[in-house]
């Protein structure tokens, strides 16, 4: 399963379950078309190496990062955990739905 399948089977498990959280968990976007396209999201706030999906609940903030099987997270990826860890958000990288649900407390 692809990284992007394995996203949208995880977020759309999670609409059809839990109808009452809609809309707090949400895809950041970060993969531009091209280089122009790039400059234009970097100047409304793109930041490289953001995890893919978030998730907001009353004990605060899941980023979650969803790799294949055998994916590997990027330096900037890497780079950028270790950041929002450092202030006290909790980060998750997803290779499953058992471990999306898992990271979400679920």
């Amino acid at each position: 399963m692809s990284e992007s399948q394995l996203q949208a089977l995880c977020f759309q498990s999670h609409w059809n379950a839990y109808p009452e959280e809609r809309g707090l968990l949400y895809m950041n976007f970060n993969n531009p078309q091209n280089a122009r396209h790039g400059m234009h999201l970097r100047s409304l706030g793109l930041v490289a190496g953001v995890a893919d999906m978030t998730y907001l609940h009353s004990d605060g903030v899941v980023f979650l990062e969803f790799k294949a099987l055998k994916g590997r997270q990027s330096p900037l990826q890497i780079e950028w955990q270790a950041r929002v860890m450092s202030v006290g958000c909790k980060y998750a990288i997803i290779k499953s739905i058992e471990e999306f649900y898992k990271a979400i407390g679920k």
